[in-house]
């Protein structure tokens, strides 16, 4: 069905778009020209984001710093690689489960299939943050994983059912003729999986990785909790955050905050930049038949 906008329309839709965008786009430019100001010009500056003299020292002094309170070696970089290994090992975790699960509940036929699935479902609705926080850690220091591995494990638990939903919605798209195809063949139901609807499942995958990865790089309250005292472990995120303690009491960092933040921020707009296609077009083509 086509739709035919009016020219009033169109200037209406316009207009709410421009505003979306510089409603979206004006903390990152604030950011990212604080980011490349002094502290005191930051603070004397008012709502100007655009810096008198720009300068670089502020990424440098953040990317060579040592650990916060310099009890430990450990810098930037080995914050950028924590949340890297973190992330990484999150998607890896959520996009093989997600993907068997959905092929399961979508191909396979076994008592209280529905029953389950609705359950899982259910747990859309349910918060894992401040509620399930204490028994997760109660539950990963008892098992000593409160390390990067048990981080992405739990983050992996508790990324939702969503994924889930996008997923099965785009096996859909997906004709069972194939599968039958494919058992004739003498390919097993696991084998049908692994060679059909694995590779031709790409698109949704991606953009459940990318957002996977999104949650992963920008989760704070998680990582913080579980890897406090373990300067070591510590993710980019947490250390943005800590960068405003950084300069002694009374000293609040903000341009090294800014610079930090930028840093952070920069690796997930690359990734989104070099991903659009995919996820956008995963998102279409599960939400539709979902």
């Amino acid at each position: 069905m086509n739709f035919r906008m009016s020219l009033r329309g169109k200037i209406f839709l316009y207009i709410f778009l421009v505003l979306i965008a510089i409603i979206t786009l004006t903390p990152l430019i604030y950011t990212a020209g604080a980011s490349l100001k002094t502290n005191k010009e930051i603070a004397l500056g008012g709502i100007n984001p655009f810096p008198a003299k720009p300068t670089f020292d502020n990424f440098k002094q953040v990317w060579g710093m040592d650990s916060i309170g310099g009890k430990s070696s450990v810098n930037y970089a080995d914050y950028t690689r924590n949340s890297v290994l973190v992330s990484l090992l999150t998607v890896v975790l959520v996009v093989v489960f997600t993907s068997m699960s959905a092929y399961c509940f979508q191909r396979g036929n076994f008592p209280g299939r529905d029953l389950l699935y609705w359950i899982f479902m259910g747990t859309m609705f349910v918060a894992a943050g401040t509620v399930t926080m204490y028994p997760v850690l109660q539950t990963t220091t008892k098992l000593k994983l409160n390390n990067l591995i048990g981080l992405a494990i739990v983050q992996f638990a508790t990324a939702g059912a969503s994924n889930l939903f996008l997923t099965m919605g785009y096996l859909k798209t997906i004709s069972k003729d194939m599968d039958d195809a494919a058992v004739i063949d003498g390919c097993s139901f696991f084998s049908v999986w692994w060679r059909i609807i694995l590779p031709l499942s790409r698109p949704i995958l991606a953009t459940i990785a990318l957002m996977s990865f999104r949650a992963s790089w920008n989760n704070y309250l998680l990582p913080n909790l579980m890897l406090a005292g373990t300067p070591k472990f510590t993710t980019l995120v947490v250390a943005v955050v800590q960068l405003q303690s950084s300069g002694g009491s009374g000293a609040t960092q903000y341009n090294l905050m800014m610079a930090g933040t930028m840093l952070a921020v920069m690796p997930m707009l690359i990734l989104f930049l070099v991903m659009n296609k995919q996820f956008v077009a995963g998102i279409t083509e599960g939400a539709v038949k979902g």
